[in-house]
Order: C-alpha cells, then structure tokens, then sequence
C-alpha cells in the first residue's frame, strides 16, 4: 500500500479526533502525527504497510503493520 492510502486509511479511522493511540509493530504507542511519518517513512524504505482499527491499551485506535514485499508473497503461497 503506498503511504497516501495508508494516511487515508488513517484519518477514516481517527474521524477528525486528534488525542488516538496508534501502536507500532514493536508495541510502542505514538500519536497520530509520528504514525503518519512512520508510515511515511516505512513505505520510503521498501515495507508494505497498512493500518486498521483496534483496541491500544484501553482506548480505540490504530495499529499499524508493516512487512517486506517477499514476506507478504511467502504468506499468500
């Protein structure tokens, strides 16, 4: 996915809120501006990514994956 969709995928989630916990792959929770960069930057350095809606800690909000392009092939065979 590249990182305009993910972004996108990102604000239908939030719905205009500002105060969501996104969590990252290695569980650590950052704000909605530094998971947009980190999508950024992931997709700049070859990781496919995508985001959905889930529970961080005790509050709904976004949980970011990101994996190699190979990763995703090996996982479909």
């Amino acid at each position: 996915m590249r990182w305009v969709d993910a972004w996108n995928d990102v604000y239908d989630i939030i719905r205009g809120r500002r105060e969501v916990p996104c969590m990252l792959p290695d569980w650590s929770i950052i704000s909605v501006d530094e998971c947009l960069g980190w999508l950024q930057q992931s997709v700049y350095e070859g990781y496919l990514v995508r985001v959905e809606e889930g529970w961080v800690g005790h509050r709904r909000g976004v949980i970011a994956h990101r994996c190699q392009p190979d990763a995703e092939q090996q996982a479909a065979e």
